[in-house]
């Protein structure tokens, strides 16, 4: 639902980065399905010509930048994406994915910092299912976790229910428009 909500109100030039679970972001930022679907069965008509597969969905042609095996290392990629489209001056945002673990990875502090210095068009995006793999996040997260992290480091952050689809249509809007304006956001 919150890949829906989110790409629905970004333009087709503007960036995504997912985690390894990008299916349904990749579907709803425009790519083919049959193309996702040849990739992942690691076919040549698929949109990495099967080379990609699963865990690394990208289409260039809507904006999927990739999806990323690594927990976090989407991050520093959405920031270094971002920081081209600052120095060409377009007019496009990064929006990257990840989960609650990537939070106690060193990308997380590291590329939100670099947003946050350079004033980045990037939003980042926490889905918090509460676990890092098989582990529940709150049993290895010092302090108040992902938001708190992000208002430590001076970006502004907003949660939400991620299952009102409403709620986050009205987010996105807004957090979208700002980061396009105003650099980068953080939703969780």
């Amino acid at each position: 639902a919150a890949a829906v909500g989110v790409c629905e109100n970004l333009n087709l030039t503007d960036i995504i980065l997912s985690t390894h679970r990008g299916h349904g972001h990749t579907i709803s930022k425009g790519a083919s399905p049959e193309k996702m679907m040849l990739e992942i069965l690691g076919k040549a008509g698929g949109s990495c010509s099967g080379k990609g597969g699963s865990m690394h969905i990208a289409d260039f042609s809507v904006g999927m930048l990739g999806a990323n095996g690594v927990v976090g290392a989407n991050i520093n990629i959405a920031v270094g994406a971002a920081h081209a489209i600052k120095i060409k001056s377009l007019d496009r945002i990064v929006t990257c994915i990840f989960g609650d673990g990537a939070i106690n990875r060193g990308p997380f502090l590291e590329g939100l910092n670099w947003a946050k210095i350079y004033n980045l068009p990037v939003l980042f995006i926490c889905e918090d299912n509460c676990y890092s793999a098989t582990t529940k996040t709150s049993e290895m997260t010092a302090g108040a976790g992902a938001i708190a992290r992000a208002e430590a480091i001076g970006l502004e952050a907003k949660s939400i229910d991620g299952n009102d689809i409403m709620i986050i249509d009205e987010a996105a809007k807004d957090l979208i428009h700002k980061t396009r304006t105003q650099g980068p956001h953080f939703l969780h």
